[in-house]
């Protein structure tokens, strides 16, 4: 396997023994996106001079004894929504070519405080709003397991660009489950925070309420390092909050799980798989509780938190609609046209149910430490289908809740598609989340396996 198929970890005590540089990682991650993305799709830009600017200057802090921590000479790529300095900022919009970003978001600048090496901008759903990454402007992103599948969204660049071994690691957005849905496609990790730990700043906003931006990477392990870096304050995000993580608890915990995949809308061979997994939790000396969800109303939630986003994009892209209307696709502009016809009440209707999600996830709490689900109700699927309306109905109560979401891959027979685990727990637990998937990987003897590209 060579470096850049390696997780961060691995990578970074490459770097710190000198068995590794960082210019030599580098160039074999530049080298796969010249092969590989041409049939991808998952950058849309890629600084390749920049790039390797940057990973001649972390080799030359290493050989000095001044390195910046582990992330030190790694390669990142970013959403296209996430801006960084003198790159283009598209959000996935036509509306939005050629737009460069000023200045790098908070989490950019944490990144590249911590020695990180900015690798290019990564493909996502047309202004984040769909779990596919059909783009129309910039063209489909495909699964990196199986051509002409989407990789999920919105954050789907990200995804296949981790699987792929085009960047050791990425950052994507959440709204409803954007990095969760594409790293359960892709057989990858993805962290989505507790509302207020990373910063949104410097974003271009899908649901100003739901929003957050989490990393994603090939294990958990890696999530826990790119966490110290995202988690800091910035004083700068309306969103932002002073939170003291907590760690795991001693001693075993109570997880709590659905006993009715099949009323959730969960394919018969994900409910299987997810099934599989919870004698590995057992295993570890945890409670296992099996109740109901039935009478939660996920997709009634999922409706409530698209009409929240596309009255936020309303104001997003106001001045655009206005001037360059021939540029949003029929898709998206109906999704608008549909809220601007709304009234107020049916927008504080939709905040009502969102409250009411965050009151279910408030009992689920009161019974157990952590909740189980899967990450998304199915597999990847191909392009040209009708697209499953449930495809966050797992997820967006993560973010309705504003609590941590964590989705790691669970084992899959050789040449199966790629289906996720997801831990969720209480608001601040995100280094707790961590811990525990990292010990679910350890238990189940998988963390990542690679598509077939090569």
């Amino acid at each position: 396997m060579t470096a850049a198929m390696l997780d961060v970890v691995a990578q970074a005590a490459a770097l710190a023994d000198g068995a590794l540089t960082s210019v030599a990682l580098t160039q074999q991650l530049l080298a796969r996106i010249e092969r590989h993305n041409p049939r991808l799709n998952c950058y849309l830009h890629v600084d390749a001079q920049g790039a390797l600017a940057a990973a001649r200057q972390s080799d030359a802090r290493r050989a000095e004894g001044r390195a910046l921590g582990p992330l030190d000479g790694i390669g990142i790529a970013v959403k296209d929504n996430i801006d960084v300095a003198g790159m283009p900022t598209t959000a996935g919009m036509a509306t939005r070519r050629g737009r460069l970003a000023l200045a790098d978001a908070f989490v950019v600048r944490q990144l590249r405080a911590a020695g990180a090496v900015m690798l290019g901008k990564l493909n996502m759903h047309e202004a984040a709003l769909g779990a596919t990454n059909q783009n129309p402007h910039f063209g489909d992103c495909h699964n990196p397991h199986r051509h002409g599948y989407t990789p999920g969204g919105s954050s789907g660049g990200s995804a296949c660009a981790v699987a792929a071994g085009l960047a050791s690691a990425a950052l994507g957005s959440d709204t409803m489950g954007s990095v969760r849905i594409p790293a359960s496609y892709c057989g990858v990790a993805a962290l989505k925070p507790s509302r207020g730990v990373v910063s949104t700043g410097g974003s271009v906003a899908c649901g100003y309420r739901l929003d957050t931006l989490g990393p994603m990477a090939r294990s958990a392990r890696d999530l826990q390092l790119l966490l110290e870096v995202l988690a800091q304050f910035d004083p700068a995000c309306a969103e932002a909050r002073r939170v003291v993580l907590s760690p795991l608890p001693a001693g075993p915990l109570r997880f709590l799980a659905p006993s009715d995949l099949p009323a959730l809308g969960v394919a018969p061979d994900v409910a299987a798989l997810f099934e599989a997994q919870l004698a590995l939790f057992e295993a570890q000396g945890h409670a296992l509780l099996r109740v109901s969800f039935a009478d939660y109303g996920f997709a009634a939630a999922r409706r409530a938190g698209l009409l929240v986003c596309e009255g936020d994009l309303l104001i997003e892209h106001g001045a655009d609609r206005l001037a360059q209307p021939q540029n949003f696709s029929p898709a998206l502009a109906g999704m608008l046209d549909f809220a601007a016809a709304r009234d107020l009440s049916s927008l504080a209707r939709a905040h009502r149910v969102i409250d009411a999600a965050a009151l279910r996830v408030h009992d689920w709490f009161s019974h157990a430490d952590f909740v189980l689900l899967p990450s998304a109700p199915q597999r990847a699927f191909a392009f040209g289908g009708a697209v499953p309306a449930n495809q966050a109905d797992l997820t967006s109560i993560a973010n309705m809740s504003g609590v941590p979401a964590v989705s790691v891959p669970m084992l899959v027979a050789q040449g199966e598609l790629p289906a996720g685990l997801q831990i969720i727990g209480p608001h601040g637990s995100d280094s707790a989340l961590l811990a525990l998937a990292c010990a679910y990987q350890q238990q189940a003897g998988h963390v990542f396996s690679a598509p077939p590209l090569e």
